[in-house]
Order: C-alpha cells, then sequence, then structure tokens
C-alpha cells in the first residue's frame, strides 16, 4: 500500500473556532503540530501546544502548512496577509460531512464546517468561513475574509462582499448584493441590497448602525 506522507499543520489562533477545525481536519492528510496564539500566557489548547506566539518565533517556518483559526473578519484577514507576504502555504478545511459542489470553487484557507452546502457555480474567495449548516446557493460570489455564519442561508446569485459577516439564522433573498466589511445580524431577513461597512438587522432587515463592529 501506497503510504501518504502527512503534511505538519500549525493552527493560528486557539480559541472556539480552532475546536471546530480541528474536529474537521482530515488526519489522513495532516498532523497537527502546534497553535500560534499572540497570548503569552498560553501553552496548550485542546490538548496540542502552542508553540509560538508569532511567525518569527517559528523555526524553518515553510517546513509548515497553515490554516488561520480567528473568528474575527479583520483580525483574520491581518494574518491572512502576514502568511502569504511570508510565501507560506495555506490550507483549506472541508468538513466530511458537508457538501461542496464539484462545479463550485473555493479559495485558500477556507473553511466549510459541518453539513454546509455550498451549492453549483458558487465562487468562494480567499479565508471564507462558511460555518456549521449554512448555505450557499448556485451562482453567489462571496468575497475574501467574509463568514457565513452557522445556519444561515444565501439564495441564488447573490454577492457578499469582502470581509462581511452574515450572521446566524439569517435569510440572504435572492439576487441580491451585501457590501464589503458589513454586518448582518443573526436572525436578520435580507430583502433589499445593503451597502458597504455597515450593520443591518431585523425582519426585514433594516441598517442600524453606520459602521460594522467585529470583535
Amino acid at each position: 500500500m501506497l503510504m501518504v506522507r502527512r503534511q505538519r499543520l500549525i493552527i493560528v489562533g486557539a480559541g472556539g473556532y480552532a475546536k471546530s477545525v480541528l474536529d474537521s481536519l482530515d488526519y489522513e492528510r495532516l498532523v497537527v503540530h502546534g497553535f500560534i496564539d499572540e497570548r503569552r500566557d498560553l501553552r496548550e489548547h485542546m490538548g496540542f501546544p502552542v508553540v509560538a506566539h508569532s511567525l518569527e518565533e517559528l523555526e524553518d517556518p515553510e517546513r509548515y502548512v497553515y490554516f488561520i483559526a480567528i473568528g474575527s473578519n479583520p483580525k483574520r484577514r491581518v494574518w491572512f496577509d502576514r502568511i502569504v507576504e511570508a510565501g507560506l502555504e495555506l490550507i483549506t478545511v472541508v468538513d466530511r460531512s458537508a457538501r461542496v459542489s464539484s462545479m463550485s470553487e473555493l479559495g485558500r484557507g477556507c473553511f466549510v464546517g459541518k453539513l454546509a452546502i455550498v451549492n453549483a457555480d458558487v465562487s468562494v474567495g480567499d479565508d471564507v468561513v462558511v460555518n456549521t449548516m449554512a448555505l450557499i446557493e448556485h451562482g453567489c460570489k462571496v468575497g475574501d475574509h467574509a463568514n457565513i455564519s452557522t445556519k444561515a442561508a444565501i439564495n441564488g446569485d447573490v454577492r457578499v462582499g469582502d470581509g462581511s459577516f452574515v450572521g446566524s439564522s439569517s435569510v440572504v433573498a435572492g439576487q441580491l448584493s451585501i457590501g464589503s466589511w458589513t454586518v448582518v445580524g443573526a436572525g436578520a431577513v435580507v430583502v433589499k441590497d445593503v451597502g458597504s461597512g455597515v450593520t443591518v438587522a431585523g425582519v426585514p432587515a433594516r441598517k442600524i448602525r453606520d459602521e460594522a463592529s467585529f470583535w
């Protein structure tokens, strides 16, 4: 039998998101070397060591592949840029229970969680979270660093801009556009286009803030 050499993985961010990532990894292909986390007092997470607090602390960083498990879209983008500028490899993680159409595309460093569905002719950018039981219907375009949260439903031919957060159990009607770095609140029902850099919430969704707050 041909043995496949497993890649050594470093996960950036030792928090709740990392727990989902660990549970969804393909351990026949990957072995977790440890975490990078900026908290200096943190030594381990979920039984794996924190091996560094920055990229600069790693010896021979090119020996590893990387995944960024940080929930905040802006913070995740910062780490994405650091890793790409260093010429290091980012992997995409798709849970075994998820369904991603062969006619769709996922970018670098994406996560597709348990029972999530990405249907035909969908383009998902780099560093995107498609969380547990989320649905992205046919023909959608999702920009870099976006987060489609748990049980969110994005209907057909929707455009989601870079860095936007679509909250848990929200629904976006088809053929609409959500701007860049916008927050759609949990449970919202979006029935018209949403601009960039705002927060919307409610049924139907209305603008509640002229800025988007990311944690």
